[in-house]
């Protein structure tokens, strides 16, 4: 995976991992709402940075791979 994809995803996982545990935390609720407000942004920028720096998959649905990370062919007919 590119490092330009791989940052998005990381920040973006850490981000909302600490976003789930602030309601257990002793932390002000405007602080846990800004956070929830933000968090679509990062959403938005972690799949655009996907789109736009990742690598297409060479696999194709019409050769009967569904999924990427799966070495099996389902059905050729699909």
């Amino acid at each position: 995976m590119k490092k330009g994809v791989l940052i998005p995803i990381i920040i973006t996982t850490v981000y909302l991992l600490i976003y789930t545990l602030t309601p257990h935390l002793p932390i002000s609720a405007k602080i846990i709402i800004a956070l929830f407000v933000f968090s679509p942004f990062l959403i938005i920028w972690m799949i655009l940075s996907i789109l736009i720096k990742g690598e297409p998959s060479k696999k194709k649905f019409s050769d009967g791979h569904w999924y990427e990370d799966v070495n099996k062919v389902y059905s050729r007919d699909a």
